[in-house]
């Protein structure tokens, strides 16, 4: 038995903006310790999925944890929104006294961040292991 196009697609086509951005970006958060959460990015951080990833780091900076970790070696784009989104929590980072990381094992991410001169802005590191064993957990005072 066949079925012709207009009985296999009844009721209207799905929204495909919302389609994409789940399936281009997607967040998984883990708390190794009480004082310290990390997020897995693993996708395309664009103009269309920088909302999304924005909201997530919302919600992570409302959990309370001196150290976030923003593990971003599953990316596989990093535009200039995503870079955006990264200085503001950055800045809010340091406006609550936490610590925010980076582990930036992704060259994509790393390049980014080197040819838009923002690398200094970020404590970046090449490993979940790396992060967990930096002494300096919460905010740090540069002079």
């Amino acid at each position: 038995m066949s079925l012709n196009n207009n009985e296999r697609f009844s009721g209207p086509p799905p929204d495909r903006s919302v389609l994409e951005v789940t399936e281009v970006l997607r967040f998984s958060v883990c708390r190794p310790r009480r004082d310290i959460a990390v997020m897995l990015v693993v996708g395309e951080i664009d103009l269309g999925t920088a909302p999304s990833f924005r909201d997530q780091l919302r919600r992570l900076f409302g959990d309370g944890a001196a150290m976030v970790v923003l593990d971003l070696s599953p990316v596989t784009f990093l535009g200039a929104a995503g870079l955006r989104v990264l200085l503001d929590a950055q800045s809010q980072a340091e406006k609550t006294r936490r610590r925010m990381v980076l582990i930036t094992e992704a060259r994509c991410v790393e390049r980014a961040l080197e040819v838009t001169g923002l690398a200094p802005s970020f404590h970046r590191v090449r490993s979940l292991d790396a992060a967990l064993a930096d002494s300096s957990v919460g905010y740090e005072e540069t002079a």
